[in-house]
């Protein structure tokens, strides 16, 4: 990836005829973490990038200013963009509106909206990225004709801290302990800010430990990602719940690696892919998980973890697995394979050859 400012967009040297456009507004600390470990890795791509400061006061005044204006800046931008690059890629599918040339769309988080419906069927769409192939018989089925293609979330399996896993590893062995694990950008509870979206409230999985515990009598919950003010109240004090708050992409994979036992807790399965599954099957990690969409075909024929159907299933299931070591030798050997599919390596030259293949460079200048 380079990246390219608005005048050099504008009004810089004509980009060379293989370059494709990506335009996306960017935050400080904070982004969607597969867009942007791909944004990276896409060597044909001139990224565009409206940045917005991490201290959240100051980046709500600038973001309102910047949506308010958004319809007919980004109209005007993308269309004169057009004319230099021999494509579009964007995660957003609102900018097929505004670009005239070809298009790839990566649909991470998918709504099966009528609105994205018309869009993805515009001429210029040229296919679509998804992560599971039942999003896109969804979109199929509601009316698509674009193809797309289906490529899963990857994890990146460089950036694994071995040393910092094992040192993980000695330490719960030590004190002996049984670990499960989640990890989130969030961990919330009621009564803290945005602790009523399903994505990042903990309470319910709260509600399965004290369950597992019971049962678990030397079992630790370890919650890997920023802890809301509340849910830091409700934990105060117990030493089977750890809070290891926010840790950077590149650190976190060692603690996801030290669990025992993989969770995806979630109340509800939401339509988004989970991509913490991804980093489940990348360490090798098992899996207890209730019974989405979003996480059945990747673990299902994976072999890589147990699917629950009501909390009593999910809490029976991880004290199972805690009671056999074997099964879960088992479970972890499944993820595992799976997850080598997953790794960035093989994952990036994936997207490449769809690219190469939809976003061909320009036969003029």
């Amino acid at each position: 990836m380079r990246r390219v400012s608005v005048i050099r967009l504008l009004l810089g040297p004509r980009p060379a005829p293989d370059r494709i456009l990506l335009y996306s507004m960017w935050f400080r600390g904070h982004n969607n973490p597969v867009v942007a470990e791909l944004i990276e890795r896409m060597q044909r791509v001139d990224a565009c990038l409206i940045v917005f400061p991490a201290r959240r006061s100051l980046r709500g005044v600038l973001l309102r200013a910047y949506r308010a204006s958004r319809p007919l800046v980004e109209a005007w931008l993308l269309r004169r963009a057009a004319g230099r690059y021999c494509g579009l890629f964007t995660a957003d599918p609102r900018h097929i509106d505004s670009f005239p040339g070809n298009v790839v769309v990566l649909m991470d988080d998918v709504l099966y909206s009528p609105r994205e419906v018309e869009l993805l069927n515009r001429p210029n769409v040229k296919t679509y990225f998804v992560t599971r192939d039942v999003a896109g018989r969804r979109y199929a089925e509601l009316g698509v004709t674009t193809p797309y293609e289906v490529i899963p979330q990857a994890v990146p399996l460089g950036s694994l801290d071995t040393p910092r896993r094992d040192e993980l590893v000695r330490e719960k062995v030590a004190r002996g302990a049984f670990v499960v694990g989640y990890h989130a950008s969030f961990h919330l509870s009621a009564g803290d800010r945005g602790g009523g979206d399903v994505m990042y409230n903990v309470d319910h999985l709260l509600e399965l430990w004290d369950g597992i515990r019971e049962r678990i009598p030397n079992g630790e919950l370890w919650l890997v990602g920023n802890a809301g003010d509340r849910l830091r109240e409700r934990c105060a004090g117990r030493t089977d719940i750890v809070l290891f708050g926010r840790k950077p992409r590149d650190e976190y994979l060692a603690y996801v690696a030290a669990f025992d036992i993989g969770l995806y807790p979630r109340a509800s399965g939401a339509g988004v892919q989970a991509a913490k599954i991804a980093d489940y099957l990348g360490v090798g990690v098992p899996i207890v998980a209730y019974d989405y969409d979003v996480v059945r075909d990747d673990i299902g024929p994976t072999g890589a973890g147990i699917l629950a159907a009501t909390p009593v299933e999910f809490v029976d299931a991880v004290v199972g697995l805690a009671g056999d070591p074997e099964r879960r030798r088992t479970l972890a050997a499944g993820s595992a394979r799976a997850g080598a599919e997953r790794d960035w390596a093989v994952i990036e030259k994936r997207y490449a050859e769809v690219l190469d293949r939809y976003l061909p460079a320009a036969a003029t200048p």
